[in-house]
């Protein structure tokens, strides 16, 4: 009767064990899978071009939602095949934004010449989000960049 309970008992500490290591795997995946910062070489972009200067400011605003940025260009004017700069650091290439368009970006597709991205944010970051605070265009390699007006988040104020 005995070797009957030692089998039970070893059942029943069997699946405590295996639910310990199933919640402690499904504890930390979220924190594993959800850091705020990649870094990809391969997606390493050149270094901001500061010799270049700032130019005109232009009617783009630039809005933080979350982890995306809302592109709003308010001028008559459309921008093709230029490079967006944030914070003299981080950068993205865009083929086309139209007068009038409004574009949500993922923060998170921005890379700087480490190949590093910004924190973009979320809920299971694990740092502060960057902040977007100086967003430039360059629509060239010799002219000076455009400087776009960047909202703050109400959080930022």
């Amino acid at each position: 009767m005995r070797h009957g309970s030692d089998d039970a008992v070893r059942r029943t500490r069997r699946h405590r064990v295996t639910a310990i290591l199933f919640t402690a795997v499904f504890a930390i995946m979220p924190a594993a899978g959800c850091s705020g910062r990649r870094y990809v070489a391969a997606q390493a972009t050149r270094p901001y071009p500061a010799d270049l200067g700032q130019g005109e400011i232009i009617d783009v605003q630039v809005f933080r939602d979350g982890g995306e940025l809302i592109v709003v260009n308010a001028t008559p004017q459309s921008f093709s095949d230029f490079d967006i700069w944030v914070n003299r650091r981080y950068m993205l290439h865009m083929d086309r934004l139209e007068a009038g368009e409004t574009r949500r970006l993922w923060f998170g597709d921005f890379f700087d010449q480490w190949g590093e991205t910004p924190v973009a944010g979320g809920f299971f970051r694990a740092e502060r989000p960057t902040p977007s605070v100086l967003v430039q265009f360059q629509i060239g390699t010799e002219e000076p960049l455009l400087g776009a007006i960047s909202i703050p988040a109400e959080e930022e104020f």
